[in-house]
This record gives structure tokens, sequence and C-alpha cells, in this order.
């Protein structure tokens, strides 16, 4: 496909745990040629720098998860070609009409599956620990935000279930609606 007559200058990607978010952002950074941007790698490197180790999400202070969002908001506005893979980049980025806003959901299933292949885990205690953070995330953005789950139709253009396809079918459904003004899910 033809990138330049794209409408978008970047991608904001968000959606659960396990839900395949990373994998298709690693697809489609190949496909634009676009820097992906795992903001959760980039969270652990500020917190590095400031001496903290993270051990769990809601124990982090409320100060640096902001200090962080923050930081975030302001590169997703500036920087273009960019594909940024985190829970709350739609959101961040909720106001920006020039970065296309996707979510990615799964089923919790097939989301405990992923997460047993990655961490090597008993099926049960994957689903256990994507059930737990999902909770703890809900709550550290109810607290943050006011809201518990950050997918908000207003903030996306697309949202992808991506429980049965690969990540190459999902990045050419993206790719096709880079090239739309449409807001839709498949």
């Amino acid at each position: 496909m033809n990138i330049k007559s794209c409408n978008f200058s970047s991608l904001a990607v968000s959606g659960q745990c396990c839900s395949g978010k990373s994998t298709l952002c690693k697809t489609l950074s190949k496909k634009l040629n676009w820097t992906h941007v795992d903001v959760g790698s980039e969270f652990r490197k500020i917190a590095q720098t400031k001496g903290i180790v993270i051990e769990r999400f809601g124990s982090i202070t409320d100060e640096l998860l902001r200090q962080v969002d923050d930081h975030i908001r302001q590169r997703i506005q500036t920087e273009v070609n960019m594909i940024w893979d985190g829970r709350l980049t739609c959101y961040l980025a909720h106001s920006n009409n020039r970065i296309f806003k996707l979510y990615c959901i799964a089923d919790v299933d097939v989301r405990a599956e992923r997460c047993v292949y990655r961490d090597k885990i008993p099926f049960e205690e994957a689903k256990r620990k994507i059930l737990a953070r999902d909770k703890e995330e809900a709550d550290v953005f109810r607290r943050l935000y006011g809201f518990s789950d950050p997918y908000n139709p207003e903030w996306v253009n697309l949202q992808l279930n991506t429980s049965s396809k690969s990540s190459k079918v999902l990045a050419n459904i993206v790719m096709k609606a880079l090239h739309t003004s449409d807001t839709y899910a498949t």
C-alpha cells in the first residue's frame, strides 16, 4: 500500500494484557518502516533512572505514573512515524487527529494461552495472572484518570479482536484502515 496517501502521522496502539498488541506493533513497524515504541519499556527506563524497582504496577506512586504519562503524551504529540504501544496510548493521544488510534482485544482464554507460551507457566496460573493484572490496572486507571477501562470508542479509530487472526492479517486490516477516515471495529 502507498503509505504516502496515509492521513496519519503515527499510530497509538492500546489493548489488554496479552491481546497481541505488541506482536501487531512489530509487524506494523516492519510494514510501515516506522519506529515501534514499547511504552512499558520506556516506563521501566524512567523508573530505573529514578531508582524505583517495579514489582507491581499498583505500587508505583501516582506522581511517577503521571510523569511518565505526561512524558509519553508529549512525545506522541511531537514525534512522527512512530507506533506507540501501551495500555493508555489511545487515551494519551485521543485529542490528536493525526494519530491513528487502535485498540486490541482478545478472549481471556486466548490471552491466557499467549501468556502460557510467553511466560512458560500453566494455563490456570496464566489466567489468574491476567485477570489480576486487569483488575490492578483498572484500579490504577480509575484512581488516576477516573475510568477503569482505557477503551473508549470516542478515542479509537479501530478496535480489533485479535483472538483468531494472525498479526499479518491484522496488519493488513490496519493498513487498509489507515487509508480511510472511517471508524469501525472488527
